[in-house]
């Protein structure tokens, strides 16, 4: 360190009486209700992150237990894959025998059947539209003013030209003095 004479020690705030201090013995936590949700707030750069399942207590039991509820079952969904085909198999066949009784036992039957109904319209719409347009015929243009009609009048040059090779005629031609 070095010597500073004028120095008073090190730096620490100024203390201020405050006159609604208190020291609370019991903090609140144990009076509040229960907590029906919890913030967090995340910095981060990437978009759409997802929090699912967030366990607050003390008891490491309890918090287990939500696990195997809710985590686990995100982990296994199905416990025989192969029962849970043969289902949707005999769902099928149910539906083929007695389509109002399937869809309303399984609902997501009939909004396929629908987007199916639909997607099949739809197609069949396009191809008619591109299959049925025919080509037009092309819309006749204006006449070129530029080109030679039988209407027009034959035009004549008045000025007389000499042949290639042949004598100019003198007495046509003006001279310049």
């Amino acid at each position: 360190m070095v010597d500073n004479p004028a120095s008073i020690g090190e730096w620490g705030p100024h203390k201020i009486p405050n006159p609604n201090f208190f020291d609370d013995l019991e903090p609140a936590v144990k009076h509040l209700n229960n907590i029906g949700g919890v913030g967090i707030e995340l910095w981060t750069m990437t978009e759409d992150i997802l929090f699912n399942n967030i366990y607050v207590g003390h008891s490491i039991d309890n918090a287990k237990a939500l696990a195997t509820e809710t985590y686990n079952q995100l982990l296994h969904p199905l416990e025989d894959p192969i029962s849970h085909i043969h289902g949707k198999i005999a769902h099928l066949t149910l539906a083929w025998e007695d389509p109002l009784s399937a869809i309303q036992t399984h609902p997501e039957t009939g909004l396929g059947l629908a987007g199916v109904v639909f997607t099949l319209f739809s197609m069949l719409a396009v191809l008619f539209s591109l299959i049925g347009s025919q080509q037009r015929k092309p819309i006749a243009k204006a006449n070129n003013t530029d080109t030679f009609t039988p209407d027009d009048k034959q035009k004549t040059d008045s000025t007389p030209v000499a042949p290639a090779g042949g004598e100019k005629d003198k007495s046509t031609a003006k001279r310049r003095k």
